[in-house]
């Protein structure tokens, strides 16, 4: 009962801080991590305790391919340079730089261990880029950039991040291996995505209700991403390639004998939202 309470608090937080980053034009999960901190100090509180490997599966599948719906295709093919340059290579840059400072300012650290404290922090937070984007009023190509980039750079930074940890715990040297394992894993994820993304297809034109169609596309970024996990390869770059081949291959027509649809559009607006806060208001809870 302790960890229901926790979860309807937490959600009932979420619906709080929106309203109020809404009211008072202030970025929500800043106003989400304030609350929950607020909440740890209520007597009683109950610890909430996650298991470190299930926090980039629970978490990153809903968030990812509901930002890869408001992107396409089309971005890719046109700013596919300038895309490739700043979700790999800066990306690259950044980690190098942080991992460079830490190494000269902690003693005793390893250079993997650098390496892996750099790729932590180094992809930008898109919920900070949204935030700023839309007070600042900057232009609407550069913000679908700055999305479209935002999708991807995960990837680059969780495939160092898991080559640095690797190096860090075997005692060994990061080498060109990391270039070999990122590029495989990226071919291989994209196939995972593209396979997903007919399934979605296929799925969505045998069954008529639009609940079950709803239904669908809350299960499938889950099983993209575990998919690819399993085959090692990105499960990022797969949730996002699903995303992008599901919306490709969207039809705007309903079938006749479809069911009313669902406000899942809805969903998928408020779904970020809640799923960053939550993420937000378990970290300061922790």
């Amino acid at each position: 009962m302790d960890q229901l309470a926790l979860i309807v608090g937490l959600l009932l937080a979420t619906v709080v801080a929106v309203g109020l980053g809404d009211r008072l034009r202030l970025p929500y999960p800043v106003l989400m991590l304030l609350l929950a901190a607020a909440m740890t100090f209520i007597p009683g509180f109950p610890d909430f305790d996650l298991a470190p490997e299930l926090i980039l599966p629970i978490f990153l599948p809903p968030l990812l391919f509901a930002t890869a719906q408001k992107s396409s295709w089309a971005v890719f093919r046109v700013r596919w340079r300038t895309l490739l340059l700043m979700a790999v290579a800066l990306v690259v840059v950044s980690t190098a730089v942080v991992a460079g400072a830490a190494w000269l300012m902690i003693p005793g650290i390893g250079i993997p261990a650098a390496i892996a404290l750099g790729a932590m922090v180094a992809p930008p937070d898109p919920v900070a880029v949204e935030s700023v984007a839309g007070r600042v009023h900057m232009p609407r190509r550069l913000i679908t950039v700055l999305q479209s980039e935002g999708l991807f750079n995960d990837a680059a930074a969780i495939v160092i991040f898991q080559a640095a940890v690797a190096a860090t715990v075997s005692g060994t040297k990061l080498g060109a291996g990391v270039v070999l394992q990122f590029v495989i894993g990226a071919a291989l994820a994209v196939i995972v995505g593209i396979a997903m993304g007919w399934l979605t297809r296929l799925i969505t034109q045998l069954v008529t209700s639009m609940v079950a169609r709803s239904a669908v596309t809350l299960v499938i970024p889950f099983a993209a991403y575990i998919l690819a996990e399993e085959l090692h390869a990105s499960g990022v770059i797969a949730v996002v390639v699903t995303a992008l081949e599901t919306q490709r291959h969207a039809r705007p027509r309903t079938p006749p004998s479809a069911s009313p649809a669902p406000p899942s559009g809805t969903w998928w607006n408020f779904s970020p939202r809640a799923w960053r806060s939550a993420l937000w208001g378990w970290r300061s809870g922790m």
